[in-house]
């Protein structure tokens, strides 16, 4: 399944990418946070899922003129049967002027082959995508300007 998501920065790409690169053990809290986030949400929609941590495995980023890619795989730890590994990209890409994007995509297979197909279709889906949501809001949050 492919999911995807993505927020904007109002700070020029330059900025936004070195602070990205430099942040990777705060977007492995922030996957966790985003993870919890969506089971509440899974919780309310169709019962019980229940993990514990996500884990986020970062990896080499992809640097090009205009946009910096990190390919990253993250996964629940606490019930790692009904939530499969999703592989992914985080991308931050120059919008212009000073607007950033960030991109989140990633796909994943269900898990418990065709009775997991069923339930992605009717709940598990609805917990990727509010994960996918929180982390890419969060990402964003850290890399806007400050207010104040």
């Amino acid at each position: 399944m492919f999911i995807q998501y993505y927020g904007i920065v109002e700070r020029p790409f330059s900025d936004v990418e070195a602070d990205l690169l430099s942040i990777g053990d705060a977007l492995a809290e922030s996957a966790d946070v985003a993870y919890r986030h969506g089971e509440g949400l899974a919780v309310r929609i169709g019962g019980g899922a229940v993990a514990k941590t996500v884990l986020l495995d970062l990896r080499a980023p992809t640097r090009g003129e205009s946009t910096t890619t990190l390919p990253l795989e993250w996964w629940a730890t606490g019930t790692p049967g009904l939530f499969p590994r999703m592989e992914a990209e985080l991308t931050v890409a120059d919008m212009g002027g000073s607007l950033t994007q960030v991109l989140f995509q990633g796909n994943y297979q269900p898990p418990l082959g065709s009775v997991g197909r069923i339930l992605d279709r009717a709940v598990l889906h609805r917990f990727a995508e509010a994960s996918v949501k929180d982390f890419v809001d969060r990402i964003v949050s850290v890399l806007s300007p400050s207010e104040g």
